[in-house]
């Protein structure tokens, strides 16, 4: 019994060799793969977007909102006016409706009320529904932040209304909706000739109108041409109007003056200060037809005093995005402030410009049309 079990075990040597082999082809198999794994170069794992994740959680959190996982996107309590690109994309939005309420900020728009939201003619109303709960107008940081900025010691100069700059009236201690009325008022051709005149702004409060209607002053040109002004009576005759010397030449328009200005069609003192103002903001022409965009400049007056403009000098003010600050970029005609502050956010993120193409990699500065009007402008340095 015992030979026989031993006889059916027993390999011949034909079957040893062939067992060993498979054996070592067995093990070539296993070892091949860890061996390998040793002259392959490490492979790194980018887990930036999921860190992202976790620090909007985070910030979420942090901020009272309440994180929803599901294919809506995240939950949080956010201000439309100040939200970024990449909050209303975490929101569950997509890029093109993000893009859509930045452009719509941008261009002046506001959200006053939670309502106006809806505004957003491409937001879904089943969006609206779901983001309505968490929107919050003005929140109490903001708030907080205004007040601070609106006590800060304010600059006491000779100013005149009819011409000072935006910044010159921050400077002055004015908020933000009492300079943003003043310069829509003028815009809207409005004049100040008197101190009184500031009373009109209805957003200047008693005590700010007390602290600066002393420094007051006015053009005294600009006085005499209102004096002079023909009366109209109740029977709508009215003393002819002298006309002006047009002028007899082409018009540079980077280095024309006051007078130059005045001698176009449809310019009055008014309206070519405010040309010089909008040259000043913008660093200079480099071409005609920026002129059209000047804000309160009629497309009518534009087309008529067309002929006589012209693109001499080139030379015009470059701004240099690594060194300028919020307020230097804001102060463009080009750049809104939540443009300047995403730029100088970037910069302190990920270092200096290398060139002002970077501006690109942004998705909030995707819109090439933009780039390339306000390219031009921007330098590094």
């Amino acid at each position: 019994m015992k030979t026989h079990l031993f006889n059916y075990l027993r390999f011949n040597r034909a079957e040893r060799n062939g067992t060993l082999a498979l054996f070592f082809l067995a093990a070539v198999f296993f070892a091949v793969p860890e061996i390998s794994r040793h002259f392959q170069p490490a492979k790194s794992t980018d887990f930036s977007p999921f860190q992202r994740e976790i620090q909007s959680f985070r910030t979420a959190f942090d901020h009272g909102g309440i994180v929803d996982g599901g294919a809506s996107g995240m939950l949080f309590n956010f201000d439309p006016n100040t939200a970024s690109f990449e909050d209303f994309v975490r929101l569950g939005l997509s890029e093109k409706v993000s893009n859509i309420i930045c452009n719509y900020r941008n261009k002046g728009g506001d959200f006053r009320s939670p309502a106006d939201f809806q505004k957003i003619w491409s937001l879904k109303k089943e969006d609206f529904a779901r983001l309505l709960p968490y929107i919050r107008i003005g929140s109490a940081a903001e708030k907080s932040y205004e007040s601070t900025r609106e006590q800060a010691a304010p600059e006491l100069f000779a100013f005149d209304p009819n011409t000072v700059t935006e910044a010159d009236l921050r400077r002055l201690g004015l908020p933000d909706r009492t300079t943003k009325s003043i310069l829509n008022y003028r815009d809207k051709g409005g004049q100040f000739r008197k101190k009184e005149d500031l009373e009109k702004i209805y957003t200047l409060e008693e005590e700010d109108y007390a602290r600066i209607a002393p420094y007051a002053t006015f053009s005294e040109n600009l006085v005499s041409v209102h004096a002079d002004r023909p009366v109209v009576y109740a029977g709508g005759f009215a003393t002819p109007t002298p006309k002006k010397n047009l002028a007899k030449g082409p018009v540079d328009i980077n280095r024309a003056g006051l007078d130059a200005w005045m001698s176009l069609p449809g310019i009055g003192e008014m309206r070519a200060r405010q040309l010089l103002s909008y040259r000043e903001k913008l660093g200079g022409f480099i071409s005609v037809e920026q002129v059209a965009e000047m804000q309160g400049l009629p497309d009518s007056v534009f087309q008529g005093m067309r002929s006589y403009l012209e693109l001499g000098a080139t030379e015009f003010r470059k701004i240099n995005l690594n060194t300028a600050s919020i307020a230097d970029l804001d102060a463009h005609p080009y750049i809104s402030k939540r443009q300047a502050e995403l730029i100088v956010a970037f910069r302190e993120q990920h270092g200096a410009f290398s060139s002002a193409e970077d501006l690109g990699r942004m998705r909030a500065f995707s819109d090439r049309v933009w780039l390339a009007k306000v390219g031009p402008y921007l330098a590094v340095e």
